[in-house]
Order: structure tokens, then C-alpha cells, then sequence
């Protein structure tokens, strides 16, 4: 009995904090997704059709690339879920397209995505890259993350994880741009806020509805 009573408050909390942190969440849920760097930011609005599919709409930003910016709209979806007593992991995919445009050129723009993150109630990691194939180009960034929970607090309580971030863009620069950073999360509104190694700024907000 309680192994069970285990598993159904881990599986809670695991899905609850799932909600917000993952491309698909909830049927029927709305979710709203801005990370903000000063040469860059991307932006994500999406509706889950169901627990694997979703329907998104994105918008990327990206100075030192031309002034880089684009549009596109696409589906994410969930691939594999693994669900245990301690831990859960996940398989994410998506493929989304529309326009671009830069100093030199404009026109249509594809972007493969691709997400695999293990989480449990005091640590999670996450692997994620995008592509952007535009203009006879093919450019992908990578992010990869390591965060603990400092203490364990209720799903009505703020919620705190410490993060470190990588993240690897080569068309902007061929150096990995590392940043610690702080995440709150509290009821249906997560925010982070960081500092880069070199010197950026960074700052995350979602909000599931």
C-alpha cells in the first residue's frame, strides 16, 4: 500500500510539474512560452489537442544572424513516456514551418525539433536542439540542462530549482554560452532568470492555462 500511495503522489507532482515545463501537456490546455536574451529571444504559444499532440505557434529572434527573425506554425508531439516510481522520462517531436526573414533575403522556413528530458521531484535534465532550414541553409542550436530542487514543496507552495544551462548556437558563435540561473515555480506560472558566463542576461516565462 505504500508503494502505491508513492507512486500516485510522485506521478502527480512529476505530471503537475510537467504541465508547463514540456511541448505537450494537458487536452484541451494553453500554454505560453518567452525566453529573452539581449540578442535573441524565441516564443512559443501552444494548445495540447490531447496528452501526445499539440498545435504551436513560434516566433525566433536572432540578431547576430542577419537580424534574423521568423514565424512558423507546426505540431509537437510525444513519442515515449517512461513512468516510475522515482522518475519519469520523455520523448518529444516536432516539426513546424512559415517565413523568414534577415538582412539579405526572405521567404520559407522549416524547423525540426527535437526533446528528451528525465525528471524526478529533485532533479531533471534535458536535451533539446531545433533546426532552422531556410535559404539553402541548414543551422541547428543545442541546449542541454542540469537542475536540483534545493527542497521539496507542495504543488501549492513556490516551488525553487537551481539550473545550468548550455547552450551551443555555431552560426552565432562557435563558443558554448553557459549560464546558471534560478527557476520558480508556482501554480500555473513558471519564470527564470540567469546570467551567462559572458555576460547575458536571460530571462524565461510560461504560463499554462
Amino acid at each position: 500500500m505504500k508503494n502505491i500511495i508513492r507512486f500516485i503522489t510522485l506521478s502527480f507532482f512529476l505530471t503537475s510539474f510537467s504541465l508547463i515545463a514540456h511541448p505537450v501537456i494537458y487536452k484541451g490546455g494553453w500554454v505560453y512560452q518567452g525566453s529573452f536574451m539581449p540578442m535573441m529571444n524565441k516564443m512559443r504559444v501552444g494548445y495540447s489537442m490531447n496528452s501526445r499532440f499539440a498545435l504551436v505557434a513560434n516566433s525566433n529572434w536572432f540578431q547576430q544572424l542577419g537580424d534574423y527573425r521568423d514565424y512558423s506554425l507546426g505540431v509537437n508531439t510525444l513519442l515515449k513516456r517512461w513512468l516510475s516510481q522515482d522518475a519519469q522520462g520523455n520523448l518529444y517531436a516536432g516539426v513546424h514551418a512559415g517565413q523568414y526573414r534577415d538582412n539579405a533575403s526572405e521567404g520559407s522556413v522549416i524547423n525540426p525539433f527535437f526533446m528528451a528530458d528525465w525528471e524526478s521531484r529533485d532533479h531533471y535534465t534535458v536535451f533539446q536542439s531545433k533546426g532552422y532550414l531556410y535559404d539553402n541553409k541548414s543551422v541547428y542550436d543545442y541546449t542541454l540542462r542540469y537542475g536540483f530542487a534545493p527542497f521539496r514543496a507542495g504543488m501549492k507552495d513556490l516551488q525553487t530549482w537551481f539550473i545550468l544551462q548550455a547552450y551551443y548556437f555555431e552560426e552565432q558563435s562557435r563558443e558554448v554560452l553557459v549560464t546558471p540561473m534560478i527557476r520558480f515555480f508556482y501554480r500555473n506560472v513558471l519564470w527564470e532568470a540567469g546570467y551567462s558566463t559572458k555576460g547575458q542576461s536571460y530571462l524565461t516565462l510560461m504560463i499554462h492555462y
